[in-house]
Order: structure tokens, then C-alpha cells, then sequence
């Protein structure tokens, strides 16, 4: 793990250049009996831009996806996507709308193929509220287009294997694939080389660089060297509040930033 003050990154486009904002979280608190997770947060992220939260153990980043993809409702605050209010929403109604996430936690069907567990995914945009099984038998004319996300997030040669024999790695890569099913215009990341080696890492880099054209990624990363390569812009939570935000390099040189780090070795 690197530090937050290490190397600087490779130069990146002009902030934000004019773009509109995306996804918005506006003076956003959520509290669980008595205990705040998110304080008062304000969060502009704009259209086209990869952008990192980050921040110790405990400041909420996970809380904040949760709620900015509509798993938790907020205390008090709004969440807007494209300028429309979501935070009222259900999660599948927040999807249709273009927003999708993955999650910290494996979330695939570790006893379906590679290929399954993809186009179980794929049936979400016309399934009815309630309904959550389309027999796969039916969904077998969506099997081109799962076939093309499988060869996009490069797990084109294992669609008949099982999810439960895939490496650390390779589910991480099929979550993004599921995420993907929906062509969402913003994509949350949470945690996405959580538990990778090295090669694994820069197949994931590489990855969401990919997933990343022509849409806004939202990602929750740990590893300071991942957040460099990645982010055109980098949120820092602590406490459950915004501490600092900005580029990379404005991001490592802050004072606030490296006090809040001391003791933690760089994790973020």
C-alpha cells in the first residue's frame, strides 16, 4: 500500500472542463441510532470523470454508497442523478434510471455458469417490481449480448464455468460484468481489487479505464496506487464528513489528509 504522499500521478484532463453534474449528494446524513455515519455531506460528481472515495476505516464510505445507490435512505439530505431527486427511489428503480454498483462482498451465484449469473443480470430492465426469477430457459435470446460483457470484462473463454471456481480476481471481474448489464451512465465501485495480487490490480486498472468510457465511475479503493492511476478526482471522508477533496496531488499534499493518516500507513 502506498502512502498518501507518494508519487505523483501521470498528468490528467483539465477538472471537471464545463461537465454536468452527475450524481449529487447534498447535505447528506444518515444516522443509526444515535451513532451519525454521514455527516452533512455534500458530493458534486460530474459527468465522464472517475472519481475515488476515500478515507480511514470507518468514515463511511461504504455507508455513503449505500445510500447514494439507494440501499439505505438518508436521515436527512437528498441524493440527485442527472438532476432528478433518487434518494426516494427503491434500488431496481434507481438502476433504471442508470445508475448501477457493485459490492465489497461477492455478489454472484457462486452455483450458476459464468455465463448465468450474467444473464440473470440481464433480465432486470423488464422484470416486474416483485418479480425477481425469469426462468433461464427464457432468457436464452439474451445470450449474444452476455457473451459480448463476458469478452468485454475478459472473461470471454470461462462462460461454462461455475462462479464458485473462479479466482478472487475473476469474480471481481464478473461483478463488473453484472454491473455492466444494465449500461449504466454511472458505475459505483466498492472496494474493486479488495484482496488482489499485483497482477491482479493492473487487470483491474485496466478494466475500469475500459468500463469507464463514455460513463462516470464512483469507485471505493484502499490502495493509494490504484486511486493515483485511476481518479481524475478524489473525495476524502472521515468521520462520516467531506475532509478534503480535489486531485490526486492536492489530495496528498493536504495537511488535514496526511494528519488524518498518521498511524495508518497510507490506507485509505
Amino acid at each position: 500500500m502506498t502512502s498518501v504522499a507518494g508519487p505523483a500521478p501521470q498528468p490528467r484532463a483539465a477538472a471537471h472542463a464545463g461537465r454536468p453534474v452527475a450524481l449529487e449528494a447534498r447535505r447528506l446524513v444518515k444516522d443509526f441510532r444515535g451513532f451519525r455515519a454521514t455527516n452533512e455531506v455534500d458530493l458534486p460528481i460530474f459527468e465522464g470523470e472517475i472519481h475515488a472515495i476515500i478515507g480511514p476505516n470507518g468514515a463511511g464510505k461504504t455507508t455513503l454508497f449505500n445510500l447514494l445507490s439507494g440501499f439505505l435512505k438518508p436521515t436527512s439530505g437528498e441524493v440527485h442523478l442527472f438532476g432528478e431527486r433518487i434518494d426516494t427511489l427503491e434500488p431496481y428503480q434507481i438502476v433504471r434510471r442508470g445508475l448501477s454498483r457493485s459490492f465489497q462482498i461477492s455478489s454472484v451465484f457462486p452455483t450458476l455458469t459464468v455465463l448465468d449469473n450474467v444473464l440473470v443480470a440481464l433480465q432486470s430492465p423488464t422484470a416486474l417490481p416483485g418479480q425477481f426469477w425469469t426462468p433461464l430457459s427464457r432468457l436464452r435470446a439474451l445470450t449474444p449480448q452476455a457473451e459480448a460483457i463476458l469478452e468485454d470484462v475478459g472473461l470471454g473463454s470461462a462462460h461454462t464455468r461455475l462462479a464458485a471456481d473462479l479466482s478472487h480476481g475473476e469474480k471481481r471481474q464478473l461483478e463488473i460484468g453484472i454491473s455492466m448489464t444494465q449500461n449504466p451512465r454511472v458505475l459505483l465501485l466498492d472496494e474493486p481489487t479488495s484482496g488482489m495480487g499485483s497482477e491482479g490490480i493492473h487487470r483491474v486498472i485496466a478494466l475500469v479505464r475500459q468500463v469507464a468510457r463514455g460513463r462516470t465511475v464512483v469507485l471505493v479503493e484502499h490502495n493509494m496506487s490504484v486511486v493515483s492511476e485511476l481518479a481524475d478526482h478524489i473525495t476524502v471522508l472521515q468521520y462520516g464528513s467531506v475532509l478534503a477533496t480535489g486531485s490526486y496531488d492536492e489530495v496528498r499534499r493536504d495537511p488535514r489528509v496526511i494528519e488524518a493518516y498518521l498511524g495508518e500507513e497510507g490506507h485509505a
